[in-house]
């Protein structure tokens, strides 16, 4: 979880911030808002986040994407998928699903109950060889509604079939993505990190979204280590 109910609330705020110019009532995914909201950036290494990103990926990962995701009041949910590349999904590379994406949602606003634009996942559904049906599979037994308070982070495997819900309230639900992956693959929210974000942010950041030395055989040799505190 976050540090505090009020840092939940200040990167809230900063989320809304970067929605408002956009108009309401639609679901939308804004990427890369840790670039002009210091608040989202602190999410890059949260210290309660990190280590456990760390202990599934190595210490040779990149933030390949964020979102900052909005389901207004009146949406009616999605159908299951599993997140990653449409071109090419990731279950294609092998059965089980790997690991490719580590993904963490921060939860923005509240997510308590059902029919708050909750996730929806199916336990061990990256395991499966063929995908589910592309419905919202509300009935289903096996299925696993989210609930969670401001703070709260949810960390899952790309290969999890899962869906947004309807979002019941009068308010929207916010929820801010992390995506780590390997070093490798082409970052999705972005097409260069912006050189002013990088100017004045961490050495560990910096590393963490790509900017390391490029060795004369790329990943052969492998790069230097990023500056973790151990």
């Amino acid at each position: 979880t976050l540090s505090s109910s009020s840092a939940a609330s200040d990167v809230y705020k900063r989320q809304k911030r970067a929605h408002a110019p956009f108009p309401a009532g639609q679901w939308r995914q804004l990427g890369a808002v840790y670039e002009r909201e210091d608040a989202v950036a602190e999410l890059i290494d949260h210290p309660s986040i990190l280590p456990k990103v760390r202990a599934l990926l190595g210490d040779y990962f990149i933030l390949q994407s964020s979102w900052c995701t909005v389901s207004p009041p009146g949406f009616t949910g999605g159908g299951y998928h599993q997140d990653g590349s449409a071109p090419y999904e990731f279950r294609r590379l092998a059965l089980p699903t790997p690991l490719v994406q580590l993904r963490v949602g921060y939860f923005l606003t509240d997510q308590s109950e059902p029919d708050m634009g909750n996730m929806v996942m199916i336990p061990g559904s990256h395991n499966a060889a063929l995908p589910m049906p592309r419905n919202t599979g509300e009935e289903w037994p096996i299925r696993e509604v989210i609930c969670g308070k401001p703070g709260d982070a949810l960390l899952f495997h790309q290969g999890v079939f899962h869906c947004g819900t309807e979002n019941r309230k009068n308010f929207p639900r916010y929820i801010q993505h992390m995506v780590y992956a390997p070093p490798w693959l082409i970052p999705s929210d972005r097409q260069r990190n912006d050189p002013a974000f990088l100017e004045r942010t961490t050495p560990l950041r910096r590393a963490l979204l790509g900017e390391w030395k490029r060795p004369e055989e790329p990943f052969g040799v492998g790069y230097e280590r990023p500056p973790f505190r151990d």
